[in-house]
């Protein structure tokens, strides 16, 4: 890495000077974080939208056994620089999408986002619920293969976005 010379001109600094660029400072980072989230969000939608369609098309007994795989190595091949596209990542993804959207757990979940948030969850089922987009991916992968019940998921889902709680080390 090389070292980048930063000038310095010869003008007067103020505290209102200091005031200004200090807030500056602040609100880019703060823009920093916003587009982290939102591109959090947008990349959740997605793995939602992809567990969706393996689910609806029946891509395994439509294409076969080897689909999961093959659409992993055309994803990677087409996005070399995106992870996310690993063939277990995939299968989480399907599983993600079920777990929310199995028959029996529907209105346990519609009961307790509605609580959380008023949208219209399953009414349209290639929309992710809001709460979820606050909490990352590899969050929603522990939550869906360690928790037994919708009941759990939402409490951990509420821990995350409530007090921060992270994924252990």
């Amino acid at each position: 890495m090389s070292n980048r010379k930063i000038e310095s001109h010869n003008i007067h600094i103020d505290s209102d000077y200091i005031n200004w660029i200090t807030e500056l400072k602040q609100r880019y980072r703060s823009a920093q974080v916003k587009a982290v989230v939102k591109v959090n969000a947008e990349k959740l939608q997605f793995n939602w939208l992809l567990g969706r369609d393996l689910v609806r098309k029946k891509a395994e007994e439509r294409w076969g056994t080897g689909v999961v795989k093959q659409l992993s190595l055309d994803l990677r091949r087409e996005f070399p620089d995106a992870d996310g596209f690993s063939v277990s990542n995939l299968w989480y993804m399907e599983k993600w999408y079920c777990f929310y959207t199995q028959k029996e757990a529907v209105q346990k979940l519609q009961r307790a986002v509605g609580e959380l948030e008023r949208a219209k969850f399953m009414q349209n089922e290639g929309t992710l619920p809001s709460i979820f987009t606050c909490v990352p991916w590899g969050q929603h992968v522990d939550i869906v293969t360690k928790c037994h019940s919708i009941q759990e998921a939402l409490f951990y889902i509420r821990q995350v976005v409530d007090k921060g709680l992270s994924r252990p080390a």
